[in-house]
């Protein structure tokens, strides 16, 4: 085996040249729009990694204020965050572009939505509706490939489990609330779980998840979340140029 089919197996990527494409397409409407930039480390304002007597890793973050935006804007970001849209950092005359490339146009391959709810479609995440997530932090560091189920999804909070043969092994919480100039913003990553038997989080969890994982996660939250505020408030303002395309999502 070729060291390529060695690199395409373990980050599940079928199609390089066609996700590098996408994720430069996403690199130039942030530049026309002159929000290239990532916000650094030292903008949140707390960060931290602690491990429960149960064993359970979780990476916290206190974010600097989400500037422009409302929590009915996050809500809504996250529902349709499997989709695309042709703003290119100008107009609406582009190329058509993932939005979660935008979000982060370096470690991002999709948001996939797996089950729709009660007759509700599931655009990214949908509260009860089950999604899959793939990154590539830092590119090739971390492979994040897991299926998550969405347990709350509001104006307030946003919180899925992570899903392994059908058990949450752990979660992922986001908490918003109104600001001065925006929204505030917590997000924090666990591995383990409070309840149940111990033996996963003392034998199974340090082999997922490590103080050095945690803090990449950190690093990698705050750029994300910090580029909420560079496209959430144009997207918002123009929902119907924002739609569900599954093959331009699809890159395993």
């Amino acid at each position: 085996m070729s060291n390529k089919d060695t690199h395409l197996k373990e980050t599940y990527v079928q199609d390089w040249d066609r996700l590098r494409a996408q994720h430069l397409i996403a690199r130039n409407a942030l530049e026309n729009a002159g929000k290239l930039e990532f916000k650094r480390y030292s903008s949140a304002k707390w960060a931290d990694f602690v491990v429960s007597d149960r064993g359970v890793m979780t990476a916290k973050v206190q974010h600097d204020d989400v500037k422009g935006v409302t929590p009915e804007m996050i809500q809504w970001f996250f529902e349709h965050l499997g989709c695309v849209t042709t703003w290119n950092g100008i107009d609406f005359s582009g190329p058509a572009v993932s939005i979660y490339h935008l979000w982060h146009h370096r470690d991002h391959v999709a948001v996939t939505p797996l089950t729709d709810v009660n007759g509700q479609r599931n655009l990214g995440f949908l509260e009860g509706g089950k999604s899959k997530i793939h990154e590539l932090t830092n590119e090739v560091n971390d492979v994040i490939y897991y299926e998550m189920e969405t347990i709350e999804l509001n104006t307030h909070t946003f919180t899925f489990n992570v899903m392994k043969n059908g058990k949450a092994t752990g979660h992922v919480k986001h908490v918003y609330a109104p600001a001065d100039d925006g929204c505030t913003f917590y997000a924090e990553t666990a591995v383990g779980t409070e309840t149940g038997n111990e033996i996963f989080n003392k034998t199974i969890v340090p082999k997922l998840y490590s103080k050095e994982a945690g803090m990449q996660w950190i690093a990698h939250n705050i750029q994300e979340t910090g580029r909420m505020q560079d496209i959430l408030p144009v997207l918002y303002a123009h929902q119907d140029k924002v739609y569900y395309d599954a093959d331009l999502i699809k890159f395993d």
